[in-house]
């Protein structure tokens, strides 16, 4: 068991890992969590973001967006930096950040585009409705109005 710090959307609270795979986990926490929650788990220095994909009370699943340390988490050693990068300009922080930013983004496009997409339809429907009508109509008043004409011409 390992006890982390963990963040769901703007709030913080304590999260304890009870199991870990390369790609997953499980934990648990005071709250309740719904499948498809992002969420950012912080273990001294490294960085796991993922998402809820089951929950049962207070124990969750979580599929990362990253492979995952293990054993550095449960020994609490730093990450190895990866060639070429210094270390603090642009470490594990940021970049776990960014991810989890850039998950949030694509949710928000993908809400943005599914709005435009329902309102282009409902326009469509609204004037296939409206030409329908004025065909009716034009139907319905041709007779009297040709009858009305036709009085009028004196035939």
């Amino acid at each position: 068991m390992v006890r982390a710090r963990m963040r769901r959307g703007t709030g913080w609270g304590d999260v304890t890992i009870h199991n870990m795979s390369s790609r997953g986990l499980l934990a648990t926490a005071d709250e309740e969590f719904r499948p498809g929650t992002v969420i950012e788990i912080r273990r001294i220095h490294h960085i796991i973001v993922g998402r809820v994909v089951w929950a049962k009370g207070q124990y969750f699943g979580v599929r990362t967006q990253d492979k995952i340390d293990i054993d550095g988490i449960v020994s609490a050693k730093p990450p190895a930096q990866k060639p070429g990068t210094e270390a603090g300009a642009s470490g594990p922080d940021r970049r776990g950040a960014n991810r989890a930013v850039s998950v949030a983004e694509r949710e928000a496009k993908s809400r943005r585009f599914a709005a435009r997409f329902q309102f282009v339809v409902m326009l469509i429907g609204i004037g296939a409705a409206g030409l329908i009508a004025v065909q009716y109509v034009s139907g319905v008043l041709s007779t009297p109005l040709a009858a009305v004409s036709a009085a009028l011409d004196g035939k």
